[in-house]
């Protein structure tokens, strides 16, 4: 694995199948939401989980499936094209709403074995969740999400939201750092596995590989 650090006033962090084992973190996630080693290892638990479950390959599949569909319906079209119009239209909206539902749960689904990973490489877990109450509270004070509710804007959450309300991450997440902590696995070797994942993601010294 790589850790790709790209100097951004937009907080993010990423991978993509086209370059594999390789996460990408923005310089201005570490300034605003991750202040230590715990928060850090959930957020890059998080984003490897996203090539374990293989999330980058089923959203692939489903565009591919809905476009096929589109293409399709231009060749069959008995009406020269006006038909197929409406429906693409139709479609394009289907598509962004499935799109964004099914990203939806594949937020959840890395959080989930993100902070199991987590756990396993011997971080506080619920220390570590608090790097999404952090993500709450900006969003908060952008108008992003309510600051009682769990949803987005004005209090709804948007069909085309692709993430879950950071708040609802964060509770959710800290209820599950009760079953996944690092007290669950002291008995293993993650003591000696979290002085590897951190030396394996140190600056490379000028000059080395």
């Amino acid at each position: 694995w790589r850790f790709v650090l790209i100097p951004s006033e937009v907080p993010n962090g990423f991978v993509s199948e086209i370059l594999p084992h390789r996460i990408f973190i923005t310089t201005s996630l570490f300034d605003k939401f991750v202040s230590s080693q715990d928060e850090l290892a959930l957020v890059l638990g998080h984003e490897i989980s996203h090539l374990i479950l293989g999330h980058s390959s089923d959203r692939n599949a489903l565009e591919a499936a809905i476009r096929t569909i589109e293409i399709l319906l231009l060749s069959l079209d008995p009406t020269e094209g006006l038909l197929s119009l409406a429906f693409m239209s139709t479609l394009s909206s289907v598509r962004n709403v499935v799109g964004a539902i099914y990203s939806r749960e594949n937020e959840r689904s890395a959080d989930e074995l993100g902070i199991k990973l987590c756990a396993m490489a011997c971080y506080n877990t619920q220390k570590a969740s608090k790097v999404f109450y952090k993500m709450h509270m900006h969003n908060v004070e952008s108008g992003k999400e309510s600051s009682s509710n769990k949803v987005g804007w004005g209090g709804l959450l948007s069909f085309f939201d692709s993430h879950p309300p950071s708040e609802e991450r964060y509770r959710d997440l800290l209820r599950e750092s009760d079953i996944e902590n690092k007290g669950k696995y002291e008995d293993t070797s993650c003591a000696s596995l979290k002085n590897v994942f951190f030396d394996a993601i140190k600056p490379v010294e000028e000059g080395g590989i």
